[in-house]
């Protein structure tokens, strides 16, 4: 169990939370071409898969994907699955969760992440031609709560990361003044706000968001009258 409650704020339980150090930019093609060839027997596939590869400028030859690539999303993928199964299966980790090169693992006891999980990860992570982020790799007690994906997870909620906040309220004001001026219509306004929405919708965000339609709408009854 990885929640025991010592008081009101206080949770029983460690996070190992781990970054790779430009994941995009060092992914070796050979090994990734390798990894692929345990799947696909159709050389013409391995053939344009390579060409995809090569055709990315990147700093190091035979490394790297470009970012926001369709493609480099799948092999970004399929290159930490290994990861994924050495996890599991051979360090036999229960609480294990990774989105593209973010992964975290968790565990009640500080000293077995510390010693065992961590130098075993970052030794495997090194055969894939890789390597964890030294400033962004840490482990941190479960009760701090972390930020993985976008938000500060913690125990029993979820928050949006500050930065973030930040940067929709500057664009939400631009797209508010817009609207106020009659530039753009409620119906665009709204569907501006769509994918933020979306997105914040799984944090604790009720009150921002009752907040921000509130203001909207406050501006649309004077609009009216």
């Amino acid at each position: 169990m990885l929640k025991k409650v010592y008081d009101s704020n206080s949770i029983e339980g460690y996070i190992f939370k781990a970054d790779l150090k430009h994941y995009f930019e060092t992914v070796d093609h050979e090994i990734l071409i390798k990894i692929l060839r345990k799947k696909i027997r159709d050389e013409s596939l391995i053939w344009l898969i390579k060409q995809i590869l090569n055709n990315f400028g990147g700093k190091e030859k035979g490394k790297g994907m470009p970012l926001g690539n369709y493609t480099s999303q799948f092999f970004a993928n399929v290159y930490l699955n290994e990861l994924d199964y050495f996890v599991k299966h051979n360090l036999k980790v229960k609480y294990y969760i990774r989105y593209v090169d973010d992964f975290v693992i968790l565990h009640k006891n500080r000293n077995k992440l510390e010693y065992y999980y961590k130098p075993k990860v970052r030794v495997y992570i090194k055969t894939l031609n890789l390597e964890i982020h030294p400033d962004k790799s840490n482990i941190i007690p479960l009760h701090k709560g972390t930020q993985f994906l976008g938000y500060r997870i913690f125990y029993h909620h979820k928050l949006l990361r500050k930065r973030n906040l930040k940067k929709f309220d500057k664009r939400f004001k631009i797209h508010l003044k817009a609207y106020r001026k009659g530039i753009i219509t409620k119906e665009e306004l709204l569907e501006k706000l769509q994918g933020w929405f979306g997105y914040s919708q799984w944090a604790n965000t009720y009150k921002l968001r009752a907040e921000i339609l509130r203001k909207i709408e406050k501006i649309n009854n004077l609009t009216i009258s």
